[in-house]
């Protein structure tokens, strides 16, 4: 029926065999192995006339109840559609014009009884034919090809990985042993402690859980990816005999360039001498993680996203002397992870961080020009972007983008210079840390509705607020003025486009490969003129060694900076100087 149908054809969602067979999308399920067998034995049985076929298009009578209105009412079918669009245009802020005519065509076809009719095969046909030729299609039709690319290992020599460990079992180690175990890779997970080990396992544990809780995998699927993942810690006295038989550790420990350089030489001491030692760093050079080590080749930065299962975006960083065939294995194992792993230089910020630590200055600067620093969430969101950068820096956590600031101002100069230094001493001092610690800019609603909301599918879900403890902190720096949803969009993303304008200027800043990986992981996705790797653009090809352009000619073929190109370089850079 349509109330089933719908969800699926706005959002391609996928459903499991025995959900299918429920909405009677299949006939029969059976076990995966014997798929062969049983498609046979059926076709022998039908073909014998010892089986018939079931029936279809009957529909449970709530639901064929409910057909019979919309079909027959136009006022219910008014009402009912008219909700799907107040939800779609909330959920894609009006971005996506898709949603929109999905609903459209089948309320025409429906009204028009020319459902599964030839009719209402052309409405379809001919709204397909339109969006096809959008600038939406196009950006996401190069966001497909982009990510594709990225799944094809540039570089030779990879090793087989058989066995990988973690350093750390905390947020990040944990999710680094977890997308690794899914994968049927086996997994070291060390802690220096019992408690710390037992957090990091629990959090696998709860993840798998979950997982199980909503039909994703089966309990003794479960069972399995846990079997692979072994839990050792300082105490054990047998976990340097498990680390030696990793073929590539990943350190995640904190941001300490000594303890770091700890954890290097006791690796070296202990592991094989071909064992690769990749750091989960977001901001510490590689370089000089590397520098006291006696195997330097075998390190690389393998910089993993928070939260680790859900983020696909990795940052591969290799150093000056790091060896071809690790840079190779890394990208091959993130590639195993189900990650997009994105091949960047050894510079502050690295590629990410490095265009999005202008972009978060940026918003430090607005939350004190604005009145409600909601303003900045809902501006971004309509522009397309997926979250606004107050809920950025509580999901990031403030503290990590204070230490970003901090790290990148050396390099990057005045292009991060435009913060209050003192009203941020002034919230980090109030305890403002972010949203993991319960107490960030905005203090957010509970997942799940309770009471008469839960009971209504077309509940609005409540919206966050500001944190009256932030607002405390930063009253004595606000300087609110009159500034409305487009000069917020402009300033905050010309700060990214122009740091990632910066990494095609000057090339040693990345050695990205991806061409448009990066586009529609953290940033806006839905069109033509604001989707693509750099922040709505193509990368060029560039050296993936030396971080020079292959052609310099060769930008014309990428279509670079749709959005600046669309607007027109000359009025870009007038409203950047207004």
């Amino acid at each position: 029926g349509v109330q089933d149908a719908l969800p699926m054809i706005m959002t391609g969602g996928s459903k499991t065999a025995q959900q299918a067979k429920k909405l009677k999308l299949v006939d029969q399920t059976c076990d995966p192995g014997q798929l062969l067998q049983c498609a046979l034995a059926t076709a022998r049985l039908l073909n014998k006339g010892e089986m018939k076929l079931p029936k279809r298009g009957e529909l449970p009578w709530m639901s064929a109840y409910f057909e019979d209105g919309i079909k027959s009412y136009s006022f219910l079918r008014d009402f009912y559609f008219g909700q799907a669009r107040k939800m779609a245009l909330k959920q894609t802020n009006g971005n996506y014009p898709a949603p929109i005519k999905i609903i459209e065509v089948l309320e025409g076809s429906i009204a028009k009884n020319a459902l599964g009719k030839d009719q209402g095969y052309e409405m379809e046909a001919d709204a397909f034919a339109e969006l096809a030729l959008t600038k939406e299609s196009s950006g996401l039709r190069s966001l497909f090809f982009g990510q594709t690319s990225v799944k094809k290992n540039p570089f030779s020599g990879a090793m087989d990985v058989k066995k990988v460990g973690v350093l750390g079992a905390g947020l990040m180690g944990s999710g680094i042993a977890e997308v690794t175990i899914a994968k049927g890779v086996p997994v070291v997970l060390k802690d220096v402690s019992a408690k710390g080990l037992s957090v990091g396992e629990t959090n696998i544990q709860k993840s798998m859980q979950d997982k199980v809780k909503k039909k994703r995998m089966t309990s003794f699927e479960k069972d399995v990816t846990m079997s692979r993942l072994i839990g050792v810690h300082n105490d054990m006295p047998s976990w340097k005999d498990h680390i030696k038989q990793c073929d590539l550790v990943v350190e995640a420990v904190f941001e300490d360039l000594s303890l770091k350089h700890k954890i290097v030489e006791e690796m070296e001491s202990i592991c094989k001498p071909d064992c690769i030692i990749a750091t989960n760093t977001s901001s510490l050079p590689v370089s000089e993680i590397a520098k006291f080590s006696s195997r330097p080749h075998n390190i690389v930065g393998m910089h993993y996203f928070s939260p680790v299962p859900k983020m696909q975006l990795l940052e591969i960083i290799p150093h000056e002397t790091t060896d071809e065939k690790v840079i190779a294995t890394a990208v091959q194992l993130g590639l195993k992870q189900g990650k997009l792993p994105i091949v960047c230089k050894d510079v502050p910020g690295f590629f990410v961080n490095r265009c999005l630590g202008p972009y978060i200055d940026e918003s430090m600067v607005l939350a004190f020009e604005v009145d409600d620093i909601l303003k900045l969430d809902k501006a971004l969101k309509k522009f397309g972007f997926p979250v606004g950068p107050m809920v950025l820096a509580d999901e990031v956590g403030v503290d990590v983008a204070f230490h970003l600031h901090n790290n990148l101002i050396q390099d990057l100069g005045v292009r991060m210079s435009g913060a209050n230094i003192e009203a941020m001493k002034a919230i980090k001092a109030a305890g403002i840390k972010g949203k993991r610690f319960g107490c960030g800019f905005l203090v957010y609603p509970p997942k799940k509705a309770s009471g008469l909301a839960a009971l209504n599918p077309f509940a609005s879900k409540p919206s966050p607020t500001p944190n009256p403890v932030a607002l405390e902190a930063m009253k004595p720096f606000m300087k609110p003025g009159k500034i409305d949803e487009e000069e917020i969009s402009l300033r905050m993303s010309a700060r990214f486009i122009n740091e990632a304008i910066f990494c095609l200027q000057v090339p040693h800043t990345t050695t990205c490969q991806s061409r448009e990986a990066l586009s529609g992981r953290c940033y806006p996705q839905r069109t033509g003129w604001r989707c693509g790797c750099h922040f709505w653009c193509r990368v060029p090809p560039i050296h993936r060694r030396t971080g020079e352009l292959a052609n310099a000619g060769a930008l014309s073929d990428f279509q670079k900076f749709r959005y600046v190109d669309r607007i027109g370089v000359s009025k870009y850079v007038d409203e950047l100087n207004r």
